[in-house]
Order: C-alpha cells, then sequence, then structure tokens
C-alpha cells in the first residue's frame, strides 16, 4: 500500500523557502557554514536573501500567525543588524588596506 504525502499548501512552501533563504544569508555573511559546507562572505549575496525575505514577510505577514509574524520580523531584523555589522568591517578592512 502506497504512503499517501502530505501536500504543503502555498503558505507552507513559502514558509520553507524563506527557512532556506534565511540558513544562506546568514552563511553569505561569513556566519556560518551553508548547506555545501562552503565558509565565506560575498555581502551583495546576503543583501539579495535580506531583501527577499523582506518582501516575502510582507506579502504572507497578514497570512500567518501572531508567533510566526513576529519570529520572522525577529529574523529579518537580525540578519539586518549583522549585514550592517559585517558592511562595517569589511569598509575598515578596505580603508586600512590602502
Amino acid at each position: 500500500m502506497e504512503e499517501k504525502k502530505e501536500k504543503l499548501s502555498m503558505k507552507d512552501l513559502i514558509l520553507l523557502f524563506f527557512s532556506t533563504i534565511s540558513a544562506r544569508c546568514w552563511a553569505r555573511l561569513g556566519l556560518t557554514e551553508d548547506e555545501y559546507g562552503d565558509f565565506y562572505q560575498d555581502l551583495g549575496e546576503a543583501r539579495l536573501g535580506i531583501d527577499t525575505l523582506d518582501a516575502i514577510f510582507n506579502k504572507i505577514k497578514d497570512l500567518v500567525d501572531e508567533q510566526t509574524c513576529r519570529e520572522m520580523e525577529g529574523v529579518i531584523a537580525t540578519l539586518k543588524l549583522n549585514y550592517f555589522h559585517q558592511y562595517q568591517k569589511s569598509k575598515k578592512k578596505e580603508t586600512e588596506n590602502v
């Protein structure tokens, strides 16, 4: 007998995508390894991911419960703060090397 696979709703799929992109953002900030075991910083990719998460959040925030909404806001805020910190560090390194 075949096991029935649970179908993901569009909202569930978007939340899964949000989680995947946020994990990649941490990696591209140079703060964790990515899913391939690579460890490097690419602030352009990190910014693209953070901006994408922000856009996704603005589309889905009225469709998720309050706790999920707060968690998503927290993830985005923390990523933005860490992006700013890593950006400042990279600019400081550039000026030191000139």
